[in-house]
């Protein structure tokens, strides 16, 4: 294989790593590995099936789709696409993510280090360090991957490396009941399945660049994924498992942050600090601006240019250095039951773009996106406690609604019946 594919890929698999390497995939697999105990392998293949494995076939799928998402969003219905992202730029990204990340910057970085900067500084900070990166779109991916995904690796290897060597403990029985369910749940909160389909388009662009031959896409592509995966899973399961050995020193009560906080600090002293600091930064830094990135690009496409792709930067940078001073727990709180509802459907798209070329027509998109819409809304009404006898009724008779998805068996048949109803097929978007 040529060498210039290989590391092109290995450049671009580091951007797409350190994309999906936010704020969320920071705090939530220590908190799987504690919950889980003993039983953590089994949390550590649950958070790698929707936290790693799910937002990198996501950007596969879109490949495999002719390498623009439209093509598996416009098959659900015309206005899908335009729909879908003003969800996700409009609420998901600029009033969950994008916050997340700066609130944890300060949290779990900054206050880490000293509790002298006021919050508003490090968001302020924060969110002028993405609009300085972003605010070149071409060159996004190539800051990301040569300069700061590097420096992101050493410092998080450092911290893995430790705890799997010197270990501050053992892990015990906490009598949960069904590890695998709960961390692959968790997983959906760090909202990479929803990033995999929306940036997929980024990563294509760097790879398209013109230092490959066109023919040898693929192979960049594929070599990306893989590093992508190897990089993700060394990390999570190294954090994750962190967790899972340090329940001496932490309660289920704790914050996210302030659990992590806690136990790289009694894994490598106050030298840990300065680590995850750095780590912190970095990994909400390089999710901010690729978020940023595509949804301003978006933005300026949906109005047809009438919104400037610097000035939805500026709009993202001041709405959600607001929502920041929140805090990363309430942030989560709300956002994951907008990931609850949103997330079975990218799981629908996802699979459904990988095997688009086989399909017959575009049946099994509309039949799939709105079975796997309905239950998920009920299901996470139910969840959110809404009285709804309706709903409880209809979702004790799925299967598989014990484990959290009620969703799937009806979206395989609306996929199904679908197929047989609609015999109409959207022509691909030509790239």
């Amino acid at each position: 294989m040529d060498s210039k594919v290989i590391k092109k890929g290995i450049i671009v698999g580091f951007a797409l790593f350190s994309t999906f390497f936010g704020a969320g995939n920071l705090i939530f697999p220590p908190g799987i590995g504690a919950a889980s105990g003993t039983q953590w392998v089994a949390g550590a293949l649950g958070l790698f099936c929707s936290g790693i494995l799910l937002p990198v076939i996501a950007v596969i799928a879109v490949n495999n789709s002719g390498g623009d998402v439209k093509n598996i969003l416009n098959p659900v219905t015309p206005w899908f696409y335009n729909f879908f992202y003003l969800i996700m730029v409009l609420i998901l990204a600029t009033t969950s993510t994008m916050p997340k990340l700066a609130a944890t910057t300060h949290e779990m970085g900054v206050r880490a280090l000293t509790d002298k900067v006021p919050m508003p500084v490090t968001i302020l900070i924060f969110f002028l360090i993405i609009f300085f990166i972003s605010k070149d779109a071409s060159s996004v991916v190539d800051k990301i991957g040569k300069y700061l995904t590097p420096v992101l690796l050493v410092a998080l290897l450092i911290i893995v490396a430790a705890a799997v060597i010197t270990p501050i403990g053992a892990p015990v029985p906490t009598g949960i009941e069904k590890p695998f369910v709960g961390a692959l749940i968790t997983g959906y909160n760090t909202g990479d399945l929803t990033l995999g389909l929306m940036c997929a388009s980024l990563f294509f662009n760097a790879l398209r660049d013109g230092e490959i031959k066109k023919s040898q896409i693929n192979a960049g592509i594929y070599i990306t994924a893989l590093v992508a995966i190897i990089g993700l899973t060394i990390i999570y399961v190294g954090v994750l498992y962190l967790g899972a050995t340090g329940n001496e020193y932490v309660t289920t009560d704790m914050s996210m942050a302030t659990m992590l906080i806690i136990l790289v600090e009694q894994l490598l002293g106050k030298i840990g600090s300065g680590v995850l600091a750095i780590i912190v930064m970095l990994a909400c830094i390089t999710t901010g601006v690729g978020i940023a990135t595509i949804g301003a690009e978006f933005v300026e496409e949906f109005t047809k240019g009438r919104i400037k792709y610097t000035t939805w930067l500026v709009v993202v940078c001041i709405l959600g250095g607001c929502l920041g001073i929140l805090g990363v727990n309430r942030i989560v709180g709300y956002a994951s039951f907008m990931f609850a509802v949103i997330y079975p459907i990218c799981i629908v798209l996802t699979f459904l773009g990988l095997i688009k070329k086989f399909l017959p027509n575009d049946g099994p998109f509309k039949g799939g996106v709105l079975m796997a819409f309905l239950f998920s809304l009920m299901e996470t009404l139910v969840n959110a406690g809404l009285n709804i006898s309706i709903f409880k009724i209809i979702l004790s008779k799925m299967p598989l609604a014990e484990y959290g998805f009620s969703w799937l068996v009806p979206s395989i048949v609306g996929m199904i019946i679908g197929a047989f109803i609609i015999k109409t097929k959207v022509p691909d978007v030509i790239e």
